[in-house]
């Protein structure tokens, strides 16, 4: 078994998150985000062509058009759904449409900015909301100390992610919500399994010291953080490099999402965790001394 100092390097691993969390802060304040359609609103076109027209052959022709944010789907009924932003000529787009083949417009409307202001509402209050069951879950599994590292560690996932998205101008939409959702669920479970192996040894080691306990529990699951993460990794930038436009902007979230979530949950929750609880401890001896 590996006997990796991992607490020793807490220092270097805040100096790495806290220049990540900084940089994704500054992208967010200055650039801002991507914001797709199910934030902004804009105009829906639903056509059905009289020949068989490729997703890959109506991007094309869009972008040729000069447009630069759209979403291309297809449907079960064989038309095709077209998304433009609010403020984007569909006239253009219905005519750059008709050169592929003649079609039918089964329907063709705008979206508000009512219904646009309502999804940004429920998509705050879905992390938000997620974000405190994890605490209460953490908190009542383990203690309230471990629950608040975790949910630290867990900020610094989602907001380096969303940081990502800034810098490399990425749309997000409600599907890339749902992504980070899901990548912040990875990692706390991930960081779960740590916790968990520090609780046992915790109970069985009551003579060592927390750090060495930490260390030893770090050491103990990492090979399984490592398989776990890899074998996700692998699968995730597969389908960010070959899955198609839309599938590899979501897939964009698991990816960065496992890198900083798999570095978390090995160098900062723990550590973190450790430090409040020290200082913790450290102020209670003060107060009563």
């Amino acid at each position: 078994m590996k006997n990796i100092p991992f607490m020793s390097f807490r220092l270097q691993a805040y100096i790495i998150s806290l220049a990540l969390v900084l940089l994704s802060l500054v992208s967010l304040f200055y650039k801002g985000l991507n914001l797709g359609l199910d934030f902004t609103g804009g105009s829906v076109l639903e056509v059905k062509f009289e020949k068989k027209v490729d997703l890959a052959q109506v991007r094309k022709t869009l972008q040729e058009l000069g447009y630069t944010h759209f979403q291309v789907q297809d449907t079960a009924g064989g038309s095709i759904i077209v998304k433009l932003r609010l403020g984007d000529t569909v006239e253009k787009a219905m005519d750059g449409l008709k050169k592929l083949s003649p079609y039918e417009l089964v329907r063709s409307e705008t979206v508000g900015g009512v219904i646009t202001s309502e999804l940004r509402r429920k998509a705050f209050w879905a992390v938000l909301v997620a974000l405190g069951g994890i605490l209460v879950y953490i908190g009542y599994r383990f203690e309230f100390i471990w629950g608040l590292g975790a949910i630290l560690a867990l900020l610094h996932d989602v907001l380096i992610v969303l940081g990502a998205y800034s810098l490399t101008g990425r749309e997000v939409n409600l599907d890339v919500v749902a992504a980070l959702l899901i990548v912040a669920g990875y990692s706390v479970s991930d960081t779960v399994v740590v916790f968990d192996r520090i609780r046992e040894n915790m109970r069985i080691r009551k003579a060592t010291a927390l750090r060495e306990i930490i260390d030893l529990s770090v050491n103990q699951t990492l090979s399984r953080t490592l398989m776990t993460s890899l074998t996700t990794l692998l699968v995730s930038l597969t389908l960010f490099l070959f899955g198609g436009p839309a599938l590899s902007n979501i897939m964009f979230a698991f990816v960065v999402g496992v890198i900083v979530g798999t570095f978390s949950s090995v160098f900062v929750a723990s550590a973190i965790a450790f430090d409040i609880r020290s200082r913790f401890k450290e102020k209670a001896v003060q107060s009563t001394s």
